[in-house]
């Protein structure tokens, strides 16, 4: 009976509360199951794959970082595409059928709405576009058609008791890859990196705060030190855009913000001969993402004839994203552009399939989804197109209005992006850096660049559209023809630079330039006290080392504390605090002010100002409106505090008493004492984890001590932070680079490779990246290899 039962036991799932544990028979099987992925794969493999018409080799060094070298780069995209299937299938899959709202068919009902979300903002019918446009471009699409059969090539020759664990638990099986799936990652990373909006919410803080809006979201914080410096001048003139109407909302808009990971930013920077020590110019990024096991990126080396080039990229996509080769460096940060619309519909029908324009009726067009559910019939989803985009919200409040969505990513743009990689990772010049480049639209980046001969530049690629005064900040009417778009700026008007004075470039997602540039944008996803600060640390040191840099990047002092602790401090009235608080507020008069990760201080202010910022904004915060109005930024809440303290936003709802900032301050440290003895350290406080990309808990990593906090150089949250560091110092005799990610190469649970990483990254050190380019280097750190040869 026991052994009935226990059989009964491995081979259903495990319910709890709403959450279903895969059953355990598949995981623990001794011949399909967890330990098969835990087979060492790489190290002492001598392995000859016959396959006809490629011809290559890969070298492995200690990581199991692949080294491939070939003739042909068609050669290089297929082994690429076979590594990143045998490292990475089942990211791969999960992360492609997750754009294009495929989720209910191997979880079931409870992806419906995630799904339908995905569908209704277009992803997949964007990805169908692109590759319509790389198909124009032959060399290019047979290069993504190439990886697609490396990935093929391995998902072919797979036997079930090697197919990733996590197949396994959730009882699917690999798809077939093509170039298309490549494009749906593209519109991923799109919605992540330029999917967000606050038209919302900003029209219903313009209908709450009133008089008062536009002191507190101003276009650009005081603080603000912009990507292109101030002292830019712009040879152009403004690109023409119509005067819009934005809605006149008389009550709240029930769309709720969106719930895109909050903080995803990244850091670059270069500095140019004369201000490193060595004098070579050396650059700098860390783009901060998800931590996730598997990591999100794969690090590589491609050889082939004419190019030469390392660093990380996406498994799903081909070529380097962020890396070098003997003569150019370049890393990427997002520029944070908002690229997302929202109108008005007004319906002109009981059955809204009508609506109004100008004076005339338009009747919407339609697209039927069908989202397949697992174990369950499948489920039909009618999506409304307007002429501004699909309908993605109907007004519950006023059923005769719906709210329709324009992305960037439903515009036909005759670029590809796909060309701009690989160009750049064959580039070996500023003018090539730039032709490389032009062909990228979207999500827009700073594209931050040095080469060996000192030359230094940024770039804010992509594609900007024309835009009235204010357009996008707000819902805006949808039934005004001239409230769209009126197409997009050249791009070689985009703002950049090159060679600047100061003998720096840098990017940290603030604003990217001040108000004088001659288009209207606006963004502001990101507050600007990283930028602020890596701008002031590199102008005030005359020269530095890769050492010194890579300590930057660790640096973890809060300029929001700069700019707030003090006058906080200044107007408690110690006289009448009991000892705890007394020693609290001693604690943080000596405070550094440095988010480290063994840091006590750190935690009282962080609760103390938080509590403090939540007090002032308690309309909000302690309502049901937290989830539909925008609040004002940490740095208008700090003016307000510094320029107006007895300010009525200082007073509390539900009391009596006229409270003001000193109040609510003595009030806030009510809080720091409270949970004072709860946590031992900063790192305890913000409890990091880097969690499986399908939350399974026992492939992720529940806690791990991190320094560093939102608005931080070394930004990091409780799962997000630094997904890969790079320093790279260009030479005369070559690259000479530094780089970590937290995670490991290959993304099979169980395999020496998982996590390998992790450790070396939480440290603050770096592994110097093996850039080859002799016979002698290759066989200098080789582990193991493959041979693909049609021989």
């Amino acid at each position: 009976l026991l052994t009935v039962g226990w059989c009964y036991f491995l081979d259903k799932p495990i319910q709890f509360k709403d959450q279903s544990i895969p059953a355990l028979g598949k995981f623990f099987s001794p011949f399909s199951g967890f330990w098969q992925n835990g087979k060492e794969p790489i190290h002492n493999l001598q392995k000859i794959i016959r396959i006809s018409g490629i011809e290559g080799s890969v070298i492995f060094d200690e990581r199991a970082v692949p080294h491939i070298r070939t003739e042909t780069l068609e050669d290089a995209y297929f082994i690429q595409g076979y590594l990143h299937a045998m490292h990475r299938l089942w990211q791969m899959d999960f992360s492609t059928r997750a754009a294009e709202g495929r989720i209910s068919e191997i979880i079931g009902d409870k992806a419906i709405q995630f799904d339908k979300n995905k569908r209704r903002k277009g992803l997949a019918e964007s990805a169908r576009k692109s590759i319509e446009v790389w198909k124009k471009n032959k060399e290019i699409y047979s290069l993504i058609e190439s990886y697609s059969n490396g990935v093929n090539f391995y998902i072919e020759n797979l036997q079930y008791k090697d197919y990733p664990i996590e197949y396994k638990l959730m009882n699917f099986s690999p798809e077939k890859w093509s170039p298309y799936r490549s494009s749906l990652f593209h519109k991923a990373m799109s919605e992540i990196l330029c999917g967000r909006d606050h038209d919302a919410s900003m029209t219903n803080a313009k209908l709450f705060f009133g008089k008062d809006f536009t002191q507190l979201f101003p276009e650009i914080d005081s603080l603000t030190d912009p990507v292109v410096p101030n002292e830019t001048k712009w040879n152009f003139t403004q690109a023409k855009a119509d005067t819009i109407q934005n809605i006149q909302s008389t009550s709240f808009i029930s769309i709720p913000i969106d719930t895109l990971p909050s903080g995803l930013g990244s850091n670059n920077w270069a500095i140019g001969s004369s201000k490193s020590v060595s004098g070579n110019p050396i650059l700098c990024n860390d783009p901060h993402l998800s931590l996730t096991l598997p990591c999100i990126w794969y690090e590589q080396q491609i050889t082939t004839a004419d190019c030469n080039v390392y660093g990380v990229g996406f498994a799903g996509l081909p070529g380097v994203l962020i890396g070098f080769n003997h003569d150019i460096a370049w890393g990427i940060t997002n520029a944070g552009w908002d690229v997302v619309d929202w109108y008005k519909i007004h319906w002109k029908n009981s059955i809204n399939t009508v609506y109004r324009m100008d004076s005339l009726d338009e009747e919407v067009k339609y697209r039927i989804e069908e989202i397949k559910i697992k174990n369950k019939e499948s489920v039909f989803d009618t999506i409304k197109i307007t002429r501004w985009g699909p309908v993605v919200y109907e007004d519950s409040k006023n059923p005769n209005s719906g709210y329709a969505m324009h992305w960037i990513i439903q515009e036909d743009f005759n670029l590809s992006e796909l060309s701009t990689f690989v160009e750049l990772n064959k580039a070996k010049n500023y003018n090539e850096y730039r032709d490389a480049i032009k062909n990228f639209s979207y999500p827009a980046q700073n594209i931050a660049y040095a080469d060996r001969e000192g030359n230094i530049a940024l770039t804010v690629q992509g594609a900007m559209p024309i835009k009235a005064n204010q357009q996008g900040r707000f819902i805006q009417e949808g039934n005004i023809s001239q409230n769209g778009w009126k197409g997009f700026i050249e791009m070689n008007n985009n703002p950049h630079y090159f060679n600047p004075k100061r003998a720096f470039i840098s990017s940290a997602n603030q604003r990217s330039t001040n108000l004088e540039y001659p288009n209207y944008y606006n963004n502001g996803d990101f507050r600007d006290y990283r930028g602020t600060l890596i701008n002031r640390l590199l102008s005030r040191k005359d020269k530095w080392t890769v050492d010194e840099l890579k300590q930057l990047q660790f640096n973890n002092y809060s300029l929001l504390a700069e700019t707030s602790l003090p006058f906080m401090l200044s107007i408690v009235d110690t006289t009448v605090l009991d000892a705890e608080k007394n020693s609290i507020i001693k604690s943080l008069r000596s405070w550094n002010m440095n988010y480290d990760s063994n840091s006590i201080e750190a935690v009282y202010f962080e609760i103390w100002f938080q509590k403090f910022y939540n007090l002032t904004w308690d309309e909000i915060t302690s309502d049901s409106l937290k989830k539909y109005v925008a609040l004002p930024s940490e740095a208008s809440t700090i003016n307000l505090l510094k320029k107006n303290p007895t300010s009525t936003f200082f007073d509390l709802q539900g009391t009596s008493l006229k409270e003001n900032a000193s109040h609510i301050i003595l009030q806030a440290l009510d809080s720091v004492k409270f949970h004072m003895s709860n946590y031992k350290n900063w790192a305890k406080y913000k409890s990091a984890t880097i969690e499986h990309l399908a939350k399974i808990p026992t492939f992720g990593i529940p806690y791990i001590a991190t320094s560093g906090s939102k608005d931080i150089i070394n930004a990091s949250w409780k799962t997000w932070g630094p997904s890969w560091r790079m320093i790279v110092e260009l030479t005369q005799q070559g690259p000479v680079a530094y780089g970590v990610y937290p995670g490991g190469q290959d993304g099979r649970p169980g395999n020496k490779h998982y996590m390998d990483m992790i450790d070396t990254w939480q440290k603050g050190q770096y592994y110097q990246l093996q850039f080859c380019t002799k016979d002698d280097d290759f066989k200098k750190i080789m582990k193991s290899t493959l041979q693909f040869t049609s021989k």
